[in-house]
Order: C-alpha cells, then sequence, then structure tokens
C-alpha cells in the first residue's frame, strides 16, 4: 500500500540531518533529477508516490529515517541490517579500497549500490522496484561524502570530536561533514536560502570536468578516500585529529573544506542522474515500467494528514530556532 510504505519519510527533510544530511541528499537528487531524459522522468514518476508528483529528492533521506525510533517508530528495528550499507570503513590512513578486505561479502556502501543496480533491472515486483531505487538514490549520495569511506578506529570520524566556529556544543567530524558545514555555507553566503544554493551547485555541476570511467563505483570511493587522507583529517593548524582529544575547527577549515564537499555534491548528482538514465526502460521497450498501484481513498484521505504534519514539523523547527537565536 502506498500509505503504508511511504509513510515513515513524512518528517524527514524537516528534522533530521543523517548522510549528507537532508538538504545534501535532497541537492543530489534534484541535480539528478534535472538532468533525466527519455523515458527517465515517467519511469521514476511511476516508482514514487503519487502525491510526490514525481519529486524524487522527497525520498532522498528515505534511507536513513527507516533506521530511527523518532521517524519510524514502529518498524526501525525491521531495518537495522542496512546500516553497514551507507558506508566504508578502511584501515587508518590506510588510503586505498580493498573490495576483499572492505567489503567482505559485498556489506559496504559498494556492495549495496551493485546490488540495488541489479534489482531495478530485474523483474521483481512494484514494490522492490521502489525500495531499490530508494536506497540507490540515498547510497550514491552517501559514498561521495567523504567521511563514510573514514577510518575504522573511529568509525568515519563519529568519534572524533570537535567544536565548530567556537560554539559551546560539542559534535563531531562525521557530522560535521554531513550536514554541519553545509548549513553554515548556506547562513553565512547564501542568506539562508537553500534554493539559491541548489542552483549554485546546479552551475557547478554543468561546469565540472568529467573524468574517465565516471561510472566506476570504486573510483568514487578512490576520490573520497583521496580527500579523507589529504585534507578532512587535518585541523586549522593542519595537526592530524584523532580520538584522544577535542578540535576547535574555525574559518580557515571551513573556507579549506566547503569546496571539496561541493565539487562531492556537484559529483554525485552527475553520476546518479547518468545512472537514473542508463537504468531507466528505453523508449519503445518490450519490458515497459511496471504502473504503481492505483491510490486508495485512504491514501487521498492520507494526504491530509501529510500536509498538517509538514506543518507541525515546520512550526516546531521555527520554534527551535527562534530560541537558539
Amino acid at each position: 500500500m502506498l500509505f503504508s510504505f511511504s509513510f515513515i519519510i513524512l518528517c524527514q527533510t524537516f528534522l533530521h540531518v543523517y548522510g549528507w544530511g537532508g538538504i545534501g541528499h535532497s541537492i543530489v537528487v534534484q541535480l539528478a533529477q534535472s538532468q533525466l531524459t527519455g523515458s527517465a522522468p515517467e519511469w521514476i514518476r511511476s516508482l514514487t508516490p503519487w502525491h510526490w508528483n514525481g519529486n524524487l529528492s522527497a525520498m532522498a533521506s528515505w534511507a536513513d529515517s527507516i533506521l530511527y525510533a523518532d521517524t519510524n517508530p514502529t518498524g526501525f528495528g525491521n531495518w537495522q541490517w542496512t546500516r553497514p550499507f551507507h558506508y566504508i570503513n578502511v584501515p587508518d590512513w590506510n588510503c586505498s579500497y580493498d573490495v576483499n578486505r572492505d567489503c567482505i561479502g559485498d556489506v559496504c556502501i559498494d556492495g549495496a549500490i551493485r546490488n540495488y543496480t541489479k534489482r531495478l533491472q530485474s523483474s521483481l515486483d512494484h514494490i522492490q522496484h521502489e525500495e531499490a531505487l530508494y536506497f540507490l538514490i540515498h547510497y550514491v549520495g552517501d559514498i561521495h561524502q567523504p567521511m563514510h569511506t573514514g577510518f575504522k578506529s573511529d568509525y568515519g570520524g563519529n568519534n572524533v570530536r570537535v567544536r565548530f566556529m567556537n560554539r559551546t556544543a560539542l559534535t563531531n567530524l562525521h557530522s560535521l561533514w554531513d550536514s554541519g558545514m553545509i548549513d553554515y555555507r548556506i547562513q553565512q553566503d547564501f542568506n539562508r536560502n537553500a534554493s539559491s544554493y541548489y542552483e549554485f551547485i546546479h552551475e557547478l555541476m554543468v561546469r565540472q570536468f568529467i573524468p574517465p570511467n565516471d561510472d566506476d563505483i570504486q573510483q568514487w570511493i578512490s576520490e573520497s578516500l583521496n580527500f579523507i587522507c589529504q585534507e578532512a583529517y587535518f585541523d586549522d593548524a593542519n595537526r592530524t585529529m584523532n580520538a584522544s582529544m577535542t578540535f576547535n575547527l574555525t574559518e580557515n577549515y571551513f573556507r579549506r573544506a566547503y569546496p571539496i564537499f561541493e565539487q562531492r555534491l556537484a559529483a554525485g548528482g552527475r553520476r546518479l542522474g547518468a545512472l537514473l538514465n542508463r537504468l531507466a526502460p528505453a523508449s519503445g521497450s518490450t519490458q515497459a515500467p511496471t504502473p504503481p498501484p492505483t491510490p486508495s481513498a485512504t491514501d487521498k484521505l492520507c494526504l491530509n494528514i501529510y500536509i498538517l504534519t509538514a506543518v507541525f514539523c515546520i512550526e516546531f523547527i521555527l520554534s527551535i530556532a527562534l530560541r537558539i537565536i
């Protein structure tokens, strides 16, 4: 049923900052959709809930929201097996990816992307194709976030404590790359306008050099690892960060980092768009996309719940923001 399958994504865009964060993942998927050609837009529309009208970015963080009790209160336990598919951890300062060492049994983000790509090419039923698509768009975003190819000893930077821009609250290096610096960039340089930031990243994507073998997943991983080993783990004073102490990161670190994460957002969007175009059934193909289930009366009534919940989420965030200000 459409409603039961998609209910758990209600507040994901408003409340949570996992993976690239709600904004980052949404940008990657919007960039991808901006490049769709041929039968791809209609194929995507057939695999998204009717009330999103083909807007795949609304599902960009679904693969995160299913994992947590506050966004999936009755079913989060059923999805914990997917956690290892969001990342690869390599031995500390081993700046190369070894699939036999780092992705045993395909239990890593590389294996997940390959698996869900194959599932979308198979004759599985409509619901399983939906699920495969929602995982795939998220994992392609994750693999371009450098800290998702981080070091084993600190769990991809999750155990590296940092204080950003002299704020009182502590965060960790992984979270800072997920969303903290993106949020700061939008606030400081784009007047808090996420739409303007998307347009900026879109222009960056259009002008970006496309390297050979741009569809090679292991190349995507190698690029992220290069940023990990050359940039992400070095603080303002170029000291190596680890889990032994708290590090203060200020404007110097941010100005060094934001061209990297913006390049990765743009590359992730470009590559996801190309992948979706390859996966879409060819025009006139005998293997037409399976039609989506017809919305029931219950589904249509539930649209009101979505709208009311979205309003509640926005009001909740605004109330928190006003307290912080």
